[in-house]
């Protein structure tokens, strides 16, 4: 007994390293460098590495171990080729690969390669699926799958109206005793065996809905007539699939089983692109060429807005970002450790630290950074109707705001003046941005962001601790993410700390765990910022694991990453999604505080804010200011100069028995937390409207100038 179940136990063993061999293997159809075409114009070629899956998924990252950054599905896709010039063109209508191959043998390669996977099409229609078996693709007619499905559906209905009928009359009738003698029942018992039918029609009606909706959901079909959609339920056109779109659906969505068998279809070409291969065409003589160079997110940094109406219905000007700032890491870097060893016990917030321990951002600004990539993520998990996606989703935007810090090890932002504010308005990146210093001890700043379908808000302070070699800054606050449809989110942030103050290379590394909850359901993920392992170094560093649990506390499934880099949802033992990637930080961000092309625009006077901004933005602060530009002792000037004007206030205030009063922010009762809106009603951005209406001064003349020395 005991052999059998070794040997059986051993060939179950080898039939799943088999399987799993076998998916290794149908992974990829052929992969290798190419040269890409650039998101922008006049900007060329850039070597990428592209990669074909049995799937028909085309996908491009910068390296071979890196991960994919955009994907095109070939059997929803125009394909144009031109081989007098290397080239090849991948449109699927919301992205496009102009790609340059770099010999003739490569050209042929991927050609045919991405020509197997080009549905046959008759007058426009779905003619063909193509189903993956082993490592060859078998092809099967649409029409022969509806006429099918068709049939089925009658055999059901006459099924049950059969068992309806012989369960009232409890006799057996010719039809269904074929039925039944097929299946192997007896037929001697009248009221068994009308039981035993009623159940197995009900069973069958169950499982044909299922069937009838995964076909219709997957394949389109298309009335010879007019070529539209039809649902096969209702003959009715399908929701959703209207004009030119209803030819791009997503293969991504279709069901993968444990053969590793998926399917592939092509889709209506009523009003859309042809699908074919020619080589007659000039390089970059295609119609959607002009058009496609703002859809290829090839580059990290910010694209030209195209609207007219901004957020705030201002007109909205093109604007491109800096990439570089005026001046490289300005200032002697001076010994943290020094100036701890001067202050043990005391709270770091209280110390006047010179000018180049920090760097040319304010706190206000390093809130901001949070929000580099709110809108890929919020905007996703606002439209998804999937819980688990949207809690991962949630999840990877809280891990993403750490992902800035990558480089950031011994300089810290500037402590903001109190009453001092920021604001963010990115048309680029869908979101708008405001944060204000509303506590002076312990320094306390509240921040609030919107982007579409969400809105989030917060208010953040540290407190920190010395451990000989290290400084952990403990954070307080909280963070609350709310959806259009109500869902609720909160959560707060994990322990920092800088290492190796002492001696050795200095890094930031965030230790301790994230929770995101849905307050609505109770749901959550719970995500673990790992500590670097003392023997394996760099390496080891950056981890984040996390684990969704359900409203009954049952594990559901896990992500894994790193803070730095990215976060993936896992679907299976060996498979993962992922949610979020880092933008490559730019090759000389050391020379520039290790800042990413985001931060190194948010302290730019662009010409989309600088005639709206208030006096107390942080971009107006002159220290923080000279700063940037390298001039370190003129900075230092002004900062003394600016905590001094800053202490004269506090002290009138309480000379004249009064306290300050935040402008855009108020709190609820006792609570320790602070909501978006001013005492009296204020809001920021009404007012930054009536700035773009009457004038700078006169929205803003109700504020201090706080950077008046």
């Amino acid at each position: 007994m005991g052999g059998k179940s070794e040997a059986k136990a051993a060939q179950t063993a080898q039939r799943g390293s088999s399987d799993r061999q076998a998916i290794q293997d149908l992974q990829t159809v052929c992969t290798g460098w190419v040269l890409k075409k650039k998101r922008k114009k006049m900007q060329g070629y850039a070597k990428r590495f592209l990669a074909l899956t049995n799937e028909g998924l085309l996908t491009y990252a910068m390296g071979p171990d890196k991960a994919a950054r955009d994907s095109i599905e070939i059997p929803h896709a125009s394909v144009t080729s031109s081989k007098r010039h290397g080239t090849i063109h991948v449109d699927s209508g919301s992205s496009v690969f102009h790609l340059k191959m770099l010999n003739d043998q490569d050209f042929e390669m991927w050609r045919n390669n991405l020509k197997s996977f080009i549905p046959d099409r008759v007058g426009g229609a779905v003619q063909k699926v193509y189903v993956a078996s082993g490592t060859e693709l078998v092809a099967v007619d649409v029409t022969q799958i509806f006429t099918s499905l068709e049939l089925t559906e009658k055999l059901v209905q006459a099924l049950s109206k059969k068992s309806a009928s012989f369960s009232a009359k409890n006799s057996q009738q010719t039809a269904t005793g074929a039925v039944l003698g097929a299946i192997g029942m007896k037929s001697n018992d009248d009221a068994s065996d009308a039981t035993a039918l009623a159940n197995i029609s009900e069973q069958l009606k169950d499982e044909f809905a299922n069937l009838r909706y995964a076909i219709e959901s997957k394949i389109p079909r298309v009335d010879s007539a007019g070529g539209t959609m039809k649902s096969i339920r209702s003959g009715q056109d399908v929701p959703g699939l209207d004009g030119p779109s209803r030819s791009r659906l997503s293969v991504s969505s279709l069901a993968t089983t444990h053969t590793d068998s998926a399917i592939f279809y092509d889709a209506d070409s009523n009003g859309a692109d042809e699908y074919f291969l020619d080589d007659d065409h000039r390089d970059g003589d295609l119609s959607r060429s002009d058009t496609s160079d703002t859809e290829d997110h090839d580059d990290d940094d910010s694209s030209p807005e195209t609207d007219d109406t901004s957020q705030d219905g201002s007109t909205r000007q093109t604007v491109e970002y800096r990439k570089k700032l005026p001046a490289k890491v300005s200032g002697d870097e001076v010994s943290l450790f020094s100036m701890l060893k001067k202050n043990v016990g005391k709270d770091l917030s209280t110390i006047s630290f010179p000018v180049s321990f920090n760097c040319p951002l304010s706190l206000l600004q390093a809130a901001a950074e949070e929000y580099e990539y709110a809108a890929d993520l919020l905007e996703k998990a606002g439209k998804t109707e999937d819980w688990i996606e949207r809690i991962c989703l949630v999840g990877a935007f809280a891990v993403s705001g750490y992902a800035s810090t990558k480089l950031r090890a011994s300089r810290k932002p500037f402590n903001p003046l109190l009453g001092e504010t920021y604001e963010c308005v990115r048309e680029d990146k869908h979101f708008k941005f405001v944060a204000e210093k509303v506590v002076h001890q312990p320094p306390v700043v509240a921040s609030y962001a919107e982007g579409k379908g969400w809105k989030c808000q917060g208010w953040s302070s540290v407190k920190n601790k010395f451990w000989g070699k290290s400084l952990e800054l403990i954070p307080e606050g909280s963070t609350r993410l709310e959806f259009g449809d109500g869902d609720v989110f909160s959560f707060q942030k994990p322990s920092s700390f800088m290492r190796n103050l002492l001696a050795g290379n200095k890094y930031l590394e965030h230790v301790g765990e994230l929770t995101v909850t849905n307050e609505n359901t109770g749901q959550r993920i719970v995500i673990e910022f790992k500590e670097g392992t003392m023997w394996g170094g760099s390496g080891s560093r950056n981890q984040v694991t996390g684990t969704v649990y359900d409203a009954n506390d049952k594990e559901v499934t896990h992500v894994k990453g790193k803070w730095s880099d990215n976060l993936s949802r896992q679907h299976d033992k060996e498979n993962y999604q992922l949610l979020w990637e880092a933008a490559e930080m730019p090759p000389y961000a050391e020379e520039y505080y290790g800042f990413t092309y985001f931060a190194m625009a948010l302290n730019e006077l662009s010409a989309d804010c600088k005639d709206l901004l208030p006096p107390t933005d942080s971009r107006l602060r002159p220290d923080q200011r000279a700063f940037e530009e390298g001039k370190v002792d003129e900075a230092e000037q002004l900062k003394h100069s600016l905590e001094e004007a800053q202490r004269a206030r506090r002290k009138q205030y309480q000379s004249e028995g009064k306290e300050y009063q935040a402008k855009w922010f108020h709190q609820e009762g006792d609570q320790p937390g602070w909501v978006y809106g001013g005492t009296q009603g204020e809001d920021y951005f009404k007012t930054r409207r009536k700035a773009a209406d009457e004038g700078q001064k006169e929205a803003w003349k109700d504020l201090p100038n706080v950077f008046d020395v």
